[in-house]
């Protein structure tokens, strides 16, 4: 039996195949390719952390990334092939953020909004009442990557160039909040609210998601391991 735990997550989508469909239908393909993209998440998310669930240390890293990050690349990089077919992978990772231009802007932004991020989770209590292992940790750090590149690349910036930057930061953000529907009606997901928020200004001014996983990244290493210290 399927488990389509993160079903919720599709319902954001609504977002920009209304906008296209009162406003420009030009783009309605694009929209309906990231809509199936992400049905494939929902449909294969436990079956693909389940496969990979007996890697040691970094199962759930290789499940995320393959989920979140190699199939949307694949799919968008054939899509986008047979459109023009001077692209290459390198071509699209850049569409969706993963570029050099605006990688010191995004980083410093990053930064300068950490605070806020790491205050929203103090004040909410997120983390465990233990301080995680160093290489957990850093798993997980690496792992927030997987979450930016779809939600922040693919939702946000690509999204924003088929639509409009409103439409780009309600889908983003409110997909994000409902990717994790286990925190539904509990503090915590005050502060993914505000991580959704926080990433996509990243993202909207440097047009570049490096820094929205740096601060993603760093927002779990001190919740994991640093907050439940004090």
């Amino acid at each position: 039996m399927v488990d389509l735990f993160l079903w919720p997550t599709l319902l954001c989508l609504l977002i920009p195949i209304i906008y296209s469909l009162m406003n420009d239908k030009k783009h309605i393909k694009e929209i309906l390719l990231i809509s199936l993209v992400l049905l494939i998440i929902v449909i294969l998310y436990w079956p693909v952390l389940v496969f990979f669930e007996n890697i040691p240390y970094i199962g759930y890293l290789l499940g995320k990334t393959v989920l979140f990050v190699l199939v949307p690349l694949l799919i968008f990089y054939f899509y986008f092939k047979n459109k023009n077919q001077s692209i290459n992978i390198f071509g699209t990772l850049k569409r969706f953020g993963v570029r050099k231009p605006g990688l010191e802007k995004s980083i410093f932004l990053s930064l300068l909004l950490l605070p806020i991020m790491l205050l929203a989770n103090y004040i909410v209590g997120m983390g465990p009442d233990s301080p995680a292992a160093g290489w957990y940790s850093g798993v997980m750090f690496a792992e927030s990557f997987t979450e930016e590149f779809f939600f922040r690349g693919i939702l946000f910036l690509y999204l924003w160039k088929i639509t409009d930057v409103r439409i780009a930061y309600a889908t983003s953000i409110i997909g994000f909040v409902l990717l994790h529907p286990q925190y539904f009606f509990a503090p915590i997901m005050l502060a993914g609210l505000v991580q959704g928020i926080l990433t996509c200004i990243i993202t909207h001014k440097s047009k570049n998601i490096v820094g929205a996983w740096l601060l993603h990244g760093l927002n779990r290493v001190f919740s994991l391991s640093i907050m439940p210290m004090f």
